[in-house]
């Protein structure tokens, strides 16, 4: 398991700075998006195919299309903050997923954390409102932008958790392959139809082609990113969804680390201390 868990947090730092790099190169998030899945969709058809067997429990090919159909919503909320977000916040705000994912995975999972794990993910939260406030001007202040920023942020979040609730329960119902398979064919067409509107309004502004080398990041994208999806699936089977994503936060660090190192980021050093409030929240789920 910590084989799996530090796995999906590097996997999953990678991907974000692809996201990153292919917004600053001025390809549409939803283009993005639709091309990470358009890639991946074969990978999980392969997995199916080798599969020994395809039996699923009830409930299985409803939960697994409602979690593509919903995540696919939350990538695009989520990229439209990505391009005017510095990394090393846009990560460490994940900070926001394990109480989430407490509410959600209550609600229709039945799961309890104990007092202890529900002080952790407190911990967690108040680590990534302390890292939201922090600005490259020293101003403090909860501006429109900010509040923009948040607004966005949580919508993709909530959704993205959201999926995340059924996304477990079709994993519990049926293969770990088929899952994903169904979760990628169901959020592809949400995700094909924002990506042509994207490029018709790009169009409109400029006759620039994405440049090759963002085209050859897709490709790339896809693949970190099935991986990571697999590894998550494969936590959430065994792990209470809120503590699932507390323990994603160790990947903060190195997220406030190569947005300071790529990206040339500032102000590292409070913004590794926003983590290290975090990293304490995720100690005290460990211990719960």
């Amino acid at each position: 398991m910590l084989l799996l868990l530090l796995g999906r947090v590097v996997l999953s730092v990678s991907a974000s700075g692809l996201q990153k790099r292919l917004t600053q190169l001025h390809v549409p998030g939803p283009v993005v998006w639709a091309g990470t899945h358009a890639w991946m969709l074969p990978l999980a058809l392969v997995a199916v195919v080798a599969s020994p067997s395809l039996t699923c429990g009830p409930g299985f090919w409803r939960d697994a299309a409602l979690a593509g159909v919903i995540d696919a919503m939350g990538n695009l909320a989520t990229v439209s903050v990505l391009r005017t977000t510095d990394l090393s916040v846009f990560g460490p705000l994940n900070g926001f997923r394990p109480v989430l994912a407490l509410g959600f995975a209550a609600l229709f999972l039945g799961e309890q954390v104990s007092p202890l794990g529900g002080a952790g993910v407190a911990v967690t939260v108040a680590g990534a409102m302390f890292l939201l406030r922090d600005n490259p001007d020293g101003d403090a202040r909860w501006t429109p932008a900010v509040w923009r920023t948040l607004g966005w942020r949580l919508t993709g979040l909530s959704l993205s958790v959201l999926a995340s609730v059924f996304l477990k329960r079709a994993a519990l119902a049926g293969l770990v392959s088929l899952t994903l398979a169904m979760w990628i064919g169901c959020g592809l067409p949400v995700l094909a139809l924002a990506a042509w509107r994207a490029r018709s309004a790009s169009s409109a502004r400029t006759h620039e082609p994405p440049a090759a080398v963002a085209r050859g990041f897709l490709p790339l994208h896809a693949t970190l990113f099935f991986v990571m999806l697999w590894a998550s699936v494969e936590i959430f089977r065994t792990t209470l969804l809120a503590y699932s994503f507390a323990f994603f936060q160790l990947g903060m660090v190195l997220q406030v680390l190569l947005g300071a190192l790529w990206f040339g980021e500032p102000r590292l050093g409070p913004r590794l201390a926003c983590c290290g409030l975090m990293g304490i929240g995720t100690l005290l789920i460990t211990l719960g």
